[in-house]
């Protein structure tokens, strides 16, 4: 019967493995400060995946998308956020 240990999160991203392989990825987040985020789990020989930026703030996007995918104006995507139907 095939066995092995079973880590949780914090072993896991700790291990000695992981850290070799840099799975474990430090980013500088303007607001947030220092972040460590999961690194690109593909690796190739000669031309490696990176974190490209930090994660955005919750709603850090909402005006764009909004404008661009359903052509909002700001007045409309104002009166959503003071319905409390967007942050």
């Amino acid at each position: 019967m095939p066995y092995a240990a079973i880590n949780d999160v914090q072993t896991t991203l700790n291990h000695e493995h992981t850290l070799a392989r840099g799975m474990v990825v430090e980013v500088e987040h303007d607001t947030c400060g220092p972040l460590k985020l999961v690194g690109p789990p593909v690796k190739f020989s000669e031309t490696q995946p990176m974190v490209r930026s930090a994660p955005p703030l919750l709603g850090q996007h909402t005006d764009e998308v909004l404008s661009r995918l359903t052509n909002l104006t700001k007045a409309e995507i104002e009166e959503l956020r003071s319905q409390g139907a967007i942050r």
